[in-house]
């Protein structure tokens, strides 16, 4: 995770952090964050919202930005691209109002191999406000989440390459408008206690959820980023972001080194679709539930050591369907995971939050005969401020691997125009530069091997490259 810093592994991030990991544009909680795929002459009429929303910012703001807010006047200086607001974004904090906007761009082509060969660009632009109930009707450690986001261009991977990992980072959701969070969150005993419910996801834009790793977020593969993409795939109830459905979630740490958490959801997958627009609030089932326990090494204020994290989950989807190769029915979809990461050596000083770090991640779903990819597993290395010219930049190496379930081939070799799925990886490279405050540019290039989980389909090599603003 970059942009200011790069958030040690585990600890609180900020959602920039948490969503895309080394594009966050912030030491402290962001939203999303882009860049257009081009300029067209004029003003685009995502620039008229942004305008039209900061003039209501001024009108509502109040006139001088008190001295407490010294601090945080300099850190929006230092991580978004548009700044403080001259005054106006310290200000709305100070008043527990909390607007973040991002947009993410992600121009990628691939040529040669995969279905067909390629360019597109495809993006994602987030728009979300958070309200401090303290500030603004005296009620400790909560907190009321609005979240809108638009996705647009074309999908690379579904509409060209044919493979099912992900190759661009805001290719989470098909084109369309769609309303995300709209929940509540409650802090209770010094923060050892903390309670979520409304419309959510898995992986939360703001704070760490389910199956979580600052190194995912440096990827701009969705095979990595943001949590392992297995869980998604098995289970088609787990919602992930910017889909959203109503849910709770609760997590209890009782000491600084350890946590547990569970969480339980509305899995109906047809809450997510495009032309629902986020705004279908039935609750039709099955449930989908997930819960975690979680170590935290040297993770401290007064922790010296390198910090690491080790995790442990499991999820399951109720329901019955039919099997991939038989006539009967099975409610058997469920799997469990390991998520682990360790900084493994420091480039300075701790508090520059520059090292080398490795994580790793493994779903197993064991149920074939309804789970299509019963095995996955993504490892790699990350150095965030690998240059002292350069202490905000991050290298991503990483390969990720799905394994098809032996049933679901089984049931495909009998259909004469479905190709038989075996296994998919990916391998990506990738250098993220923070050009300014609020802005990387990362450039990558991803290997895909078997795209599609067919042999039959040639390997191809996608190159583009992933641009975040935090405005």
């Amino acid at each position: 995770m970059v942009p200011g810093t790069a958030p040690a592994p585990g600890r609180p991030a900020d959602r920039i952090g948490d969503f895309f990991g080394r594009r966050s544009v912030a030491s402290h909680e962001v939203g999303c964050g882009g860049a257009p795929d081009h300029a067209r002459g004029g003003r685009a009429p995502r620039d008229w919202f942004v305008l039209a929303l900061l003039a209501l910012c001024l009108g509502t703001a109040r006139a001088a930005v008190p001295d407490s807010a010294a601090v945080e006047n300099d850190n929006f200086r230092e991580n978004y691209l548009f700044g403080d607001w001259m005054g106006v974004r310290t200000s709305l904090w100070e008043q527990g109002v909390k607007p973040k906007f991002l947009l993410i761009s992600d121009a990628y082509g691939n040529p040669y191999g995969g279905a067909e060969q390629g360019f597109t660009s495809y993006n994602m632009f987030c728009a979300d406000l958070k309200l401090d109930t303290e500030k603004l009707v005296n009620l400790p450690g909560g907190e009321l989440h609005i979240g809108f986001a638009v996705n647009f261009g074309t999908q690379l991977s579904q509409d060209v390459v044919g493979n099912v990992f992900p190759i661009q980072s805001s290719d989470v959701a098909p084109p369309g408008p769609r309303l995300t969070d709209l929940s509540y969150t409650q802090s209770l005993f010094d923060g050892k206690l903390s309670l979520r419910a409304g419309r959510v996801s898995i992986d939360s834009l703001y704070g760490e959820e389910f199956a979580a790793s600052a190194y995912f977020r440096s990827f701009t593969s969705v095979a990595f980023n943001a949590i392992p993409f297995a869980i998604f795939y098995n289970s088609p109830g787990a919602f992930g972001y910017p889909a959203t459905t109503w849910g709770v979630r609760a997590k209890v740490a009782p000491v600084e080194q350890f946590y547990a958490m569970a969480g339980i959801y509305n899995g109906d997958p047809d809450v997510g679709l495009a032309d629902r627009y986020g705004l279908d609030f039935t609750f039709n089932g099955p449930p989908f539930g997930i819960g975690e326990i979680g170590y935290r090494r040297n993770q401290a204020a007064t922790d010296t050591g390198l910090p690491g994290n080790l995790k442990l989950g499991g999820f399951v989807l109720g329901g019955s369907v039919p099997e991939y190769d038989s006539d009967n029915s099975s409610n058997g979809r469920f799997g469990l995971y390991a998520v682990a990461d360790q900084a493994l050596v420091r480039f300075g000083e701790a508090s520059a939050n520059r090292h080398l770090g490795v994580f790793g991640s493994l779903v197993v779903a064991p149920n074939e005969a309804v789970s299509p990819m019963t095995y996955y597993f993504s490892s790699g290395l990350v150095a965030y401020g690998p240059l002292d010219s350069r202490p905000k930049d991050f290298v991503a190496f990483g390969l990720a691997y799905g394994a098809y379930s032996s049933q679901l081939r089984s049931g495909q070799s009998a259909n004469a125009t479905v190709k038989p799925q075996f296994y998919e990886m990916t391998v990506e490279l990738s250098y993220g530069i923070q050009v300014l405050p609020g802005l990387i540019i990362q450039p990558g290039a991803q290997m895909l091997v078997n795209p599609g989980g067919s042999p039959s389909t040639p390997s191809a090599l996608a190159l583009g490259v992933n641009a975040v603003v935090s405005f």
